[in-house]
């Protein structure tokens, strides 16, 4: 028992090792790209390392990109878990903020902040599970690719967003396309002064802990990751492997409403989108980073965030394209989602342990013999 727990502490360990050195493999290559060709290369290096730090502002940027990042990298946890990758978050987080825009502007401020961001979480939340039914159950009853319904489904439900705005909360009073203004009782207040981060980031802590503890601390966490690492094992056991499944879906589904929700209460004071934004991709990055643990989510997310805020940096003060961050992400997906990156240095030290173990045992074996 006590050399299964140095094993698993072992695998622990190495998980964190090949995340950490997949990131800072993907930032030395960040760094030799923008040697290669920026006419300035001392100057554009030292703004992408520097950048996000020169100021409060950009401090409070990275973190409140981190929010969305955090909460649909936690959406995409599940759907990693169980080896269901259900991408319809997508296009959830893009209509769960139209949704809970158009009901906060139809409330007013007839309600009470405590009050109506709860309401608008829910709201969030529903409109997320609802939307990943879809492909969940497609999946289930027609054995359809879940990648490809979702996919499809997205395109779909971005227009039905779009349409909405257009047509039912639009704001023809300004010369853009954008929905009324949203009431002071759903705008998330600022916290920690000249940072202005907003408060969403304490919505997103929470869910962590949340789904930490759901993920490691109970039983249905446990049967979810069961039914992701071996779906045959659990058949054999007598899993739901198809309900268990279908219900990591739905509550994914839901994590990204609640993410949609968040971004427009947290960041906007008007409804703008008129395309996806892109954070359930990013969520799905994220959830790569992290290796599908929930516990390691905030890092990925603060990682991409200021990799992101950094690119912006050298975009604006230099020659750098932004597509350049395009590439980054490309080269820590490679890395931290190979299995075989690093694995040879994990069986060696669990070779290792398993070995110095066998020979102490067998030493005090030799001893009670004599």
């Amino acid at each position: 028992m006590k050399g299964s727990r140095k094993t698993q502490l072992i695998e622990s360990i190495m998980e964190v090792v090949r995340i950490v050195a997949g990131m800072a493999i993907a930032y030395a290559v960040a760094l030799l790209i923008l040697v290669l060709i920026s006419d300035d290369p001392i100057f554009i290096v030292r703004q992408f390392i520097l950048g996000p730090f020169s100021s409060p502002r950009r401090i409070g940027s990275i973190i409140n990109l981190a929010v969305p990042f955090i909460i649909c990298g936690l959406s995409m946890c599940f759907m990693y878990a169980v080896n269901k990758f259900n991408l319809i978050g997508e296009s959830i987080f893009m209509l769960s903020g139209c949704v809970v825009t158009f009901v906060g502007i139809l409330i007013g401020d007839r309600l009470p902040m405590i009050i109506m961001v709860p309401l608008l979480l829910i709201i969030g939340a529903i409109v997320g599970a609802v939307l990943s039914f879809v492909p969940a159950i497609m999946d289930r009853k027609l054995n359809a690719n879940v990648v490809v319904v979702s996919l499809m489904l997205n395109s779909v439900i971005a227009q039905l967003a779009i349409w909405i705005l257009r047509y039912h909360m639009r704001d023809t009073t300004i010369s853009f396309t954008g929905s009324k203004t949203t009431p002071e009782s759903m705008q998330l207040p600022t916290i920690l002064g000249n940072l202005r981060i907003g408060s969403g980031i304490i919505i997103a802590l929470i869910l962590v802990v949340i789904i930490s503890i759901l993920f490691f601390k109970t039983s249905f966490g446990w049967k979810m990751r069961i039914v992701g690492a071996n779906p045959n094992f659990a058949r054999a056991v007598g899993f739901s492997t198809l309900g268990i499944s279908f219900t990591a879906q739905l509550l994914g589904g839901a994590l990204a409403g609640i993410g949609g929700a968040t971004e427009i209460m947290n960041t906007y004071k008007r409804y703008l989108w008129t395309a996806t934004t892109g954070h359930g991709f990013d969520g799905l990055l994220v959830a790569v980073l992290a290796r599908k643990n929930p516990i390691l989510v905030p890092i990925g997310a603060l990682f991409l965030s200021y990799i992101r805020i950094g690119a912006d940096v050298v975009n604006t003060s230099g020659d750098i394209p932004s597509e350049f961050v395009t590439v980054i992400q490309g080269i820590i997906i490679l890395l931290v989602a190979a299995e075989s990156f690093l694995s040879g240095t994990k069986r060696r030290l669990i070779y290792n342990t398993v070995r110095k173990e066998e020979a102490e045992k067998q030493g005090e074996s030799n001893k009670e013999v004599k």
